[in-house]
């Protein structure tokens, strides 16, 4: 049997995966519990329990004024495919699997398209048609599925014909987002649906890959997507604000340039503390980013989060201060600011959100303020970021 793998342009494969995810999320709601196959046994596939119920062909063309006539590409390759099951393989009308053409064209007037549609369907015309073409066409690219059509027994024929259903006008790649968000109304507000979808797409997309890249790999289970759904839903709550997987994915090594990091080394933090530190401060920056473009932080919240942090470490500071005294020594100083960072490290939980619980937003927020030396470690830390800068050269 031929491998017929997608093998078409970006765009028609975030098409596809995109529909995909549609067409998923509309059984759901239906109450179907299928389970969603992406190029296993077809661009995209529905199955119950190991059968295989439904089959997606899907044909996408920028331009939704395409017309796909009898002798269209699209409907000799989508046939091609399958046609091409192998030796011994028959169609019957015996539990048959719904076979779906799918194209953001429009199925041409009086095409065998236009006839197998769910609205004026006549198969038999559609029939006639296609085996019209078959025998007649000189497309030369074609001339094989047209003789596995033509192959054919006519009972075959007909059975193959009742499970095609071709669904024209599709919407675009940009209106199924559109759809998409409408379709998660249960899930985040208006204003928050946008950011939502990228989450759910994020993590769908990489299930898409893991199907490219291995034919074996388990299908998407109802089930499966649902928990994906709750888990974002649970970081959408008021109480929490939604972690970007790949944020865990930045890894940076220690020697910035920075004043965090100078700080830091003022205290002889250094190594994969040091690493880690400047880790947590882009992952931070990375994560209120993509909060503020999405907009889901309320207005002056991360100026409100900041005032707390700065409350937090001023108590412990300045009791440091205390503490030390004026005629501390240097090894002293040191050991009280390593202990105030230590509490950093692994002793605060403050909180942007009650729920979001990442410790990396908390860490890495605080480094932002030590780079703008709104907080430090040591305790003569301004003084010696100071002398720091003055002995730089220019």
């Amino acid at each position: 049997m031929a491998d017929y793998s997608a093998n078409e342009s970006m765009l028609g494969y975030l098409y596809q995966a995109r529909y995909a995810l549609h067409a998923a999320l509309s059984r759901m709601q239906s109450g179907s519990t299928a389970n969603v196959r992406i190029e296993q046994l077809d661009d995209v596939s529905f199955d119950g329990p190991g059968t295989p119920t439904e089959l997606l062909q899907l044909k996408y063309h920028t331009d939704p004024s395409t017309t796909i006539p009898n002798a269209s590409a699209d409907v000799w390759k989508t046939l091609r495919v399958w046609l091409d099951q192998g030796d011994g393989y028959s169609f019957t009308t015996e539990n048959p699997i719904v076979r779906y053409l799918i194209t953001t064209g429009r199925a041409a007037e009086g095409s065998a398209t236009y006839y197998l549609r769910d609205r004026d369907r006549d198969e038999k015309k559609a029939s006639d048609l296609l085996k019209k073409t078959a025998e007649t066409s000189k497309n030369k690219d074609q001339q094989d599925v047209y003789a596995l059509f033509l192959k054919l027994k006519p009972e075959e024929r007909s059975a193959l014909i009742a499970t095609l259903v071709v669904v024209d006008g599709e919407p675009l790649l940009d209106d199924l987002e559109v759809g998409l968000q409408n379709m998660l109304y249960f899930a985040a507000s208006t204003d928050k649906r946008p950011a939502f979808l990228r989450r759910l797409e994020g993590w769908w997309f990489q299930r898409c890959v893991q199907h490219l890249r291995d034919k074996a790999a388990p299908p998407v289970t109802a089930v499966e997507i649902q928990e994906e759904l709750e888990l974002i839903r649970e970081e959408f709550r008021r109480d929490n604000l939604p972690i970007n997987p790949e944020i865990f994915s930045i890894v940076e090594q220690e020697g910035s340039d920075r004043d965090f990091v100078r700080q830091l080394q003022l205290i002889e933090v250094t190594g994969p503390r040091l690493a880690g530190a400047v880790s947590s401060y882009v992952r931070a920056f990375a994560q209120r980013s993509e909060w503020i473009r999405d907009d889901l932080l309320t207005p002056g919240e991360l100026s409100r989060y900041e005032d707390r942090l700065r409350e937090a470490w001023r108590v412990r500071f300045w009791e440091t201060r205390e503490e030390l005294g004026e005629s501390a020594a240097e090894s002293e100083k040191v050991s009280m600011a390593r202990a105030l960072y230590k509490w950093v490290e692994q002793e605060a939980d403050i909180r942007i959100r009650d729920m979001c619980r990442e410790s990396f937003v908390m860490q890495g927020t605080y480094h932002g303020l030590s780079d703008r030396l709104e907080v430090g470690w040591h305790p003569d830390f301004e003084a010696r970021l100071a002398a720091l800068l003055e002995s730089d050269p220019v």
